[in-house]
């Protein structure tokens, strides 16, 4: 089917911004973008063809907010093709440590947020016969990262929940996917680390690159996308190298996040698991 409309959230920057950015240029869509930070998405709009994207402001975490974003979707001509849920929240602590508010936020917007909006597109889209729904999942939703447990869960229970969908929505023109990617340049890292400190700045790949490949993934059947070969070798190996993957993760991991958070965590001579 020819996709003409999307609704993209966490569209005020990093990947969801560039998403909208490429859905508009490159595959000639309207775009409703939804973030928290209304000047952003007013810069967004300003910069792409009068009309192409048009702006709701507010907060994932709010229902009613939820509700008011997806009438508006609703009333895009023809009906929403595409929704994406990209909005997404982090933040790097020991498990035992994370605030409870902090929690609690990550799946409001990471689980319960995405949740409802994919009921609602089910809906909407199986009665249609028509649609796609794209979750921006992670490299994450398949492997363990240390002092980032809420995230990475959040990240398991979408790519489950695609898993799922999938079988439900078999033969009613109706798809659900994830796209997973690794580590690209973002807002993101700083946020999850607490701030905009030295150090603090995102690294990985071009956020250009990472979009370019989730859209290429609009037009392909699988249920996950792995945006970029590097994404792609990561879970691979997690598979593949099962035992050599687990034991590097183990002996690296926990020391390079201990130094970086500045947690006082005392080193283990035990393998993975054990």
């Amino acid at each position: 089917m020819t996709l003409r409309t999307a609704l993209v959230t966490g569209a005020s920057s990093g990947l969801g911004r560039e998403l909208v950015r490429q859905l508009v240029r490159d595959r000639g869509m309207t775009v409703l973008a939804t973030a928290r930070r209304l000047d952003r998405l007013e810069d967004l709009a300003a910069e792409l063809p009068t009309g192409r994207v048009l702006i709701e402001a507010g907060d994932l975490a709010d229902d009613a907010f939820r509700a008011r974003l997806w009438a508006r979707a609703e009333s895009l001509p023809g009906g929403l093709d595409l929704l994406v849920n990209n909005a997404g929240l982090g933040h790097y602590a020991p498990f035992e440590d994370q605030d409870a508010a902090v929690r609690r936020q990550i799946i409001e917007i990471n689980i319960v947020a995405l949740f409802d909006l994919t009921a609602k597109a089910v809906r909407s889209m199986r009665a249609r016969g028509s649609g796609q729904i794209l979750q921006v999942s992670s490299v994450l939703g398949f492997v363990g990262l240390p002092y980032s447990a809420d995230y990475v869960a959040s990240k398991h229970a979408v790519n489950g929940l695609v898993k799922s969908l999938r079988y439900e929505l078999r033969g009613s023109g109706v798809r659900v996917w994830a796209a997973c990617p690794g580590q690209f340049v973002s807002e993101f890292r700083q946020s999850a680390m607490g701030g905009n400190e030295p150090g603090h700045d995102s690294k990985g790949e071009p956020v250009e690159r990472v979009a370019r490949g989730i859209v290429r993934g609009l037009d392909r059947r699988s249920a996950f996308c792995f945006p970029t070969t590097s994404a792609m070798a990561i879970v691979e190996s997690s598979r593949w190298l099962s035992w050599p993957f687990e034991w590097m993760m183990a002996r690296w991991a926990p020391g390079h996040f201990r130094k970086e958070l500045g947690v006082d965590r005392p080193e283990s001579s035990r393998g993975p698991g054990t």
